[in-house]
């Protein structure tokens, strides 16, 4: 394969990526609509861990290129992306930003 395909290629997977990123946002903010009007705690650190270590077993099982550490380091850049989007939708909702607890939020 070229040089352009493989670049091609890796756009592709780029804009798949946004639109995947994208539709993850939507849900967050839907998980906190949700957590808000049940008045439960936004902040689940125990289901922060579960997803992580789901995440790399997931790469394991595909045989990833990705090691540990990077699949741990782009966890926390998504996870802060999608506080965010969640702080977004707490002031939407006029709920107070310290209900994040000090960050992490997922579904």
């Amino acid at each position: 394969m070229s040089l352009p395909e493989i670049r091609r290629k890796i756009d592709a997977v780029d804009e798949q990526l946004i639109a995947l990123f994208n539709e993850r946002a939507d849900l967050v903010h839907q998980v906190g609509e949700v957590k808000r009007a049940e008045g439960t705690e936004i902040y689940a650190p125990e289901r922060e861990e579960h997803v992580l270590r789901s995440l790399v077993e997931k790469n394991r099982a595909l045989n990833g290129r990705l090691p540990e550490k990077s699949i741990r380091g782009l966890r926390v850049i998504l996870a802060r992306t999608m506080d965010d989007v969640l702080a977004a939708a707490l002031l939407e909702a006029k709920t107070p930003r310290s209900r994040l607890r000090g960050h992490r939020v997922d579904a």
